[in-house]
């Protein structure tokens, strides 16, 4: 199993509560979309505002295969067009379990 998280930290004009959402709506409308996905959520950051990220999609996916169908769906490039403009940063992982 893949294991793949992404954390943002937002631009900080932007309003928190509705950026967060919008992107959870991006992300979690790609499940069913992308075949490849097993899990996915988005969740936002409780602790340290000033030392974290705001918000991260941790997806699953069976293999390497599936991680690299789910990066070139075009679903997915065109959720990660809009994600980029909501954002100051990004940080990424992939592990295998």
């Amino acid at each position: 199993m893949i294991n793949h998280v992404v954390s943002w930290g937002l631009r900080p004009e932007l309003d928190r509560a509705a950026t967060i959402e919008r992107i959870r709506t991006l992300l979690t409308g790609l499940v069913g979309v992308v075949p490849s996905i097993r899990t996915l959520r988005v969740v936002d950051n409780v602790a340290y505002p000033d030392k974290n990220h705001e918000v991260a999609v941790v997806a699953t996916f069976d293999d390497l295969a599936g991680l690299d169908e789910y990066q070139v769906h075009p679903q997915h490039q065109a959720a990660a067009a809009e994600i980029r403009e909501l954002v100051a940063s990004r940080a990424a992982i992939d592990w295998q379990d």
